[in-house]
């Protein structure tokens, strides 16, 4: 029988991949889950103990954008008669501001199907349901954050800006460069990076998708991107110290892309859960946008990304993942945070340090965070992403010492 070597060294170590791919504001499922998150501030505005669990789905029909939203819905929110014409502002207005139109009521379609929330989950006090939320955190990476996930978003946000901005390049690369007018509000951007355990090796691959019109040449939008994008690259490797690499960077592979949006493609909120947290790592939850904070998806994946950030800002380990297990109807919560060989402490103390100063309940975990305030998931919503803004009370590190409690940082 053939025997197995044990304990080789074959002179080299592992790598690993993690991708991530960032949807433009425009793109369907993207916009989607913007319009539950702003439906999400409304609802919590008018009550902020409210209860709900959002669908929105958009597509076209009859010539016009058209959004259909159903869920469940606490029925102290149902019951008051403004509320459909709240939700209708709150989509077309939303939709009006992502895309730079004016369309009006008449141009615009909204279906509204809302189920009362069962009484029981609008009255408790605990988690909502069952989840297995994750984060991570890398000490030697910008705010905290996977290099592959910053950059995707990063990048995502320049050409929103720059479409925003009627083709105004950010002040870092704009120097004397002619706008990049033309583009449109849909795609998508995926950035590759490749890991020696906790230890960037460098970024992989750059693939951007941009809608744009016929007057911006598809020549002219890859010339344009690649050069914006190597650019930005080797701003922020110097900004923070890294050598990057040489990705391969490929815009609009296909071709040209003069049509996008609900025109072409139909989305729903629920469509890329992963675009909300760290899905190459572990668990992926459900998506976060359009669900109230009892939730574990949203709630635990922002605590578990303020641990993740905590171990590695106080420089316990080099890269912290954290793992938190909740089951409906059970007080106790799971915790796991493994480093990846990186620690400077035993995990079992880590994890008692956490857990001595922390309470890892969702209610808790809302108080913390101030997530039932409207203002905060309004401001979610325009940010398109949970993790990127350092602003973000979750994003940023707490005291974290071994034997001691944890403390919010002022």
């Amino acid at each position: 029988m053939k025997q197995t070597p044990q304990n080789l060294n074959y002179g080299g170590k592992e790598t690993i991949r993690h991708a991530f791919e960032a949807g433009r504001r425009g793109k369907p499922d993207e916009l989607d889950g913007i319009i539950a998150n702003k439906l999400s501030a409304y609802f919590l505005a008018v009550d902020p103990q409210s209860r709900f669990d959002i669908r929105v789905a958009g597509t076209w029909r009859d010539g016009k954008p058209h959004v259909s939203v159903s869920g469940e819905v606490s029925r102290r929110i149902l019951e008051r008669p403004e509320t459909e014409d709240g939700i209708s502002s709150a989509v077309l207005g939303t939709y009006n501001a992502v895309h730079k139109e004016r369309r009006t009521r008449g141009e615009f379609g909204v279906s509204i199907d809302f189920k009362p929330q069962a009484d029981v989950l609008a009255t408790n006090t605990e988690a909502g349901d069952s989840g297995n939320p994750i984060a991570v955190a890398y000490r030697d990476a910008p705010n905290y954050l996977p290099w592959e996930r910053y950059l995707a978003v990063r990048i995502r946000n320049i050409i929103d800006g720059i479409f925003q901005g009627n083709g105004k390049l950010p002040a870092h690369l704009g120097h004397g460069e002619p706008r990049l007018r033309g583009l449109r509000a849909d795609g998508k951007v995926s950035v590759e990076a490749e890991y020696e355990g906790a230890d960037l090796k460098g970024i992989r691959a750059i693939v951007i998708a941009a809608e744009h019109g016929k007057s911006l040449h598809v020549d002219e939008l890859r010339d344009r991107l690649e050069w914006l994008v190597s650019s930005d690259l080797a701003y922020v490797g110097a900004r923070h110290g890294r050598e990057l690499g040489s990705p391969k960077i490929i815009v609009n592979g296909r071709g040209a892309w003069n049509e996008g949006g609900w025109k072409v493609d139909s989305g729903t909120r629920e469509a890329k859960p992963y675009r909300d947290g760290f899905g190459s790592y572990g668990v992926c939850e459900d998506s976060f946008s359009g669900e109230d904070p009892s939730k574990p998806s949203a709630t635990g994946t922002i605590l578990a990304r303020q641990i993740a950030v905590s171990v590695v800002a106080n420089g316990l380990a080099d890269f912290a993942r954290v793992g938190l297990s909740y089951w409906i109807g059970i007080p106790e919560v799971e915790l796991n945070i493994s480093t990846q060989n990186t620690a400077r402490a035993g995990q079992e103390e880590i994890a008692e340090a956490v857990r001595a100063g922390a309470d890892l309940g969702i209610n808790a975990a809302i108080e913390r965070f101030g997530l039932r305030d409207a203002l905060t998931v309004s401001r979610i919503a325009d940010a398109a992403d949970y993790f990127h803004p350092a602003s973000f009370a979750w994003n940023r590190p707490a005291r974290l010492d071994v034997g001691s409690a944890i403390e919010t940082h002022a």
